[in-house]
C-alpha cells in the first residue's frame, strides 16, 4: 500500500499570532476543529446523510473471514498461518442489546461460543460445552466495540454523537489518492484516525495504536447504498502492515428485529456466573506462586537465593511488585518464557529491567530482542534445561511441535507435582470441562511420552488448578464427541 505526506500532521499546541489592536488569528487548534467539522459535514452526506445514519436503529452482520495469525502462528514470523472463520453480530442501538457467535478452527483450538450482552440478562454462551453462564457486571461499550470499528455505518453513527472532540490531523496519500485524517474518541479504548477521501469523501480506512503490539490498521472497501444507507462489501485489518483479517463474504442489515438472537437458546446447562478475575497472588505450594488476573498469569519459584519466572504475558512488572510482597530481596535470575506469540512476550522487557537471563527457544531471538531489546541477555534451550537450587528442581520440556506452536516450554516441578503451561489446557471460569481441544490433546499425549507424574496443572490464562482427572474428562468429552 503506498502511503505518502502530502501536509505535515497538526500538532496539538500552537502559537496564537497577536499584536497591541490586532484581532487573533486561526490558531492551530481552532483550524483543526474548524476543518473537522467541513470533513465531517461531507461525509454524513456521503454515507447516507444525518437522517438516515440517526435512523439506523438495529445492524446485523454475519461474515466469513479469513484469519491470518499474525505473531499467533505456529512459527516466528511471515508467513503466517491462515484458517477460516464464521462470525455473526447484532445490535440495538437503542436498547443497547449485543450479541455475537463465533465458530472455527485455528492455532490448535476449536471454538463456537457467544455472548448476549442485554443488561441483567447478560450471558457468556459455550455451545461446545452446552453452558450459559450469567456475567455479572456485562459491559455493552466493551463488548459492542470491536464490532462497531469494523463497520463504517455505526462508526459514522459514532462520528455524529462525537463529533465536538474530533481534530484534523492533516491529509495522506493512500493508494494514489488524498484523504483527510480525522480523529474520533468513542467510549472504550484509544483514540481513531479515520481516512476520509477528499473526492468521494467515503471513509476508506482507519487506524489506532495498541501499545505493545503496534499498529492496527482497517480498510472498508467496495461501498453499495442498503436502505438509504452506505455498507461497505468488504474489510480488511493489519497489524502492522502484515494482513490479519480480510472479510469478503458480508452480509449486513439494517433496522431488523434483534430479539431472536438475544435469549439463552434452549438446551443449555446455566452455570455459576462470569466475574472479573481479580489480580493477586496465589501460594499453591511453599514457595510456589501463581500471580495475575484478568486472564493472565506467571508462576514465581523461590529457590535458595533467587527466584525463576515463568511466562511472559502483559503485566509481568506487577506481578513482580505482588511478588515482592511475599519475598522482597531474593533478585529474579531467570524470566523464562513459554513460546513466541505476541501475547507471551511483552513481560521478556520487564524481565531484562530485572537484571534477569531471559530462556527461550533461538527460533524466537528476533522476536524476543524486539520485545526487550537488543541487550537483553538470553539462554537458549533446544529440548529440555533443568534448573536446581537446594532441594527445589525445576525440568523445562520442550513439548513441542504441538498444533497450536512449534516449540512449547513447560514448567514442571516433580517433587510438588505442579505443571505450568500456556495456551494448552485451562480450566474455565466456572462450570464443567469442555472437550479437549487438539491442543490439549496434543499436551496430554506430551505429558504421557515424557513420563511427567503431576497433581496440578496451572497455566497462563486460568487462575484456577486442575488435576489429571479434569484433563481426562476433556479427553473422554473429546473421544465422545468424535465418536458421535
Amino acid at each position: 500500500m503506498k502511503r505518502t505526506f502530502v501536509l505535515s500532521t497538526i500538532g496539538a499546541i500552537g502559537a496564537i499570532a497577536m499584536t497591541a489592536g490586532a484581532v487573533m488569528a486561526e490558531t492551530v487548534p481552532l483550524k483543526a476543529v474548524n476543518k473537522a467539522n467541513e470533513v465531517i459535514d461531507a461525509a454524513i452526506e456521503a454515507h447516507g446523510g444525518a437522517d438516515a445514519l440517526n435512523g439506523i436503529t438495529t445492524y446485523v452482520q454475519e461474515s466469513t473471514f479469513n484469519n491470518f495469525a499474525v505473531g499467533q502462528s505456529r512459527k516466528p514470523g511471515a508467513p503466517w498461518d491462515r484458517n477460516s472463520s464464521e462470525q455473526m453480530a447484532a445490535i440495538d442501538l437503542e436498547n443497547e442489546i449485543y450479541v455475537t457467535r463465533a465458530t472455527g478452527e485455528g492455532g490448535g483450538f476449536t471454538f463456537d461460543g457467544g455472548t448476549i450482552i442485554n443488561g441483567e440478562d447478560s450471558y457468556q454462551i459455550d455451545y461446545r460445552r452446552g453452558t450459559a453462564a450469567p456475567i455479572a457486571q456485562p459491559n455493552y461499550d466493551n463488548a459492542s466495540g470491536p464490532t462497531i470499528r469494523i463497520t463504517p455505518v455505526l462508526l459514522m453513527k459514532q462520528l455524529l454523537a462525537r463529533r465536538h472532540t474530533s481534530h484534523w490531523l492533516g491529509e495522506m496519500e493512500v493508494d494514489g489518492r488524498n484523504h483527510d485524517i480525522v480523529t474520533m474518541v468513542m467510549e472504550v479504548g484509544p483514540a481513531l484516525s479515520l481516512y476520509f477521501d477528499q473526492e468521494t469523501h467515503m471513509l476508506n480506512r482507519m487506524e489506532r495504536v495498541l501499545p505493545p503490539f503496534g499498529q492496527v490498521e482497517y480498510e472498508f472497501l467496495d461501498y453499495e447504498m442498503v436502505d438509504g444507507v452506505a455498507l461497505n462489501k468488504g474489510f480488511k485489518l493489519l497489524v502492522n502492515g502484515d494482513d490479519n483479517i480480510i472479510i469478503d463474504d458480508l452480509r449486513q442489515k439494517v433496522n431488523v428485529p434483534v430479539d431472536q438472537y438475544a435469549s439463552v437458546p434452549s438446551g443449555l446447562e446455566m452455570i455459576a456466573s462470569v466475574t472479573p478475575n481479580d489480580f493477586g497472588s496465589n501460594e499453591i505450594d511453599e514457595g510456589v506462586f501463581l500471580i495475575g488476573g484478568n486472564g493472565a498469569y506467571g508462576l514465581f519459584v523461590e529457590m535458595d537465593d533467587y527466584i525463576v519466572a515463568v511466562g511472559g504475558t502483559q503485566g509481568v512488572a506487577n506481578r513482580i511488585a505482588e511478588l515482592r510482597n511475599e519475598i522482597p530481596d531474593k533478585p529474579i535470575r531467570y524470566g523464562v518464557l513459554t513460546h513466541h506469540h505476541s501475547d507471551h512476550i511483552p513481560g521478556t522487557a520487564d524481565y531484562a529491567a530485572e537484571g534477569a537471563t531471559v530462556v527461550t527457544f533461538r527460533e524466537n531471538e528476533e522476536v524476543v530482542r524486539a520485545a526487550a531489546g537488543s541487550d537483553v541477555e538470553l539462554q537458549f534451550v533446544e529440548d529440555n534445561l533443568t534448573l536446581e537450587s537446594g532441594d527445589r528442581r525445576i525440568e523445562f520440556v520442550n513439548i513441542g511441535p504441538t498444533p497450536h506452536v512449534e516449540n512449547m516450554l513447560i514448567a514442571y516441578l516433580p517433587k510438588e507435582g505442579i505443571i505450568f503451561e500456556a495456551d494448552h489446557f485451562g480450566l474455565p471460569q466456572t462450570g464443567p470441562v469442555g472437550p479437549a481441544v487438539p491442543a490439549a490433546i496434543a499436551f496430554a499425549e506430551a505429558l504421557d511420552s515424557h513420563g511427567l507424574r503431576y497433581s496440578k496443572i496451572v497455566g497462563a490464562h486460568s487462575p484456577k488448578i486442575a488435576s489429571p482427572s479434569d484433563l481426562a474428562d476433556a479427553l473422554n468429552k473429546a473421544a465422545s464427541s468424535s465418536a458421535r
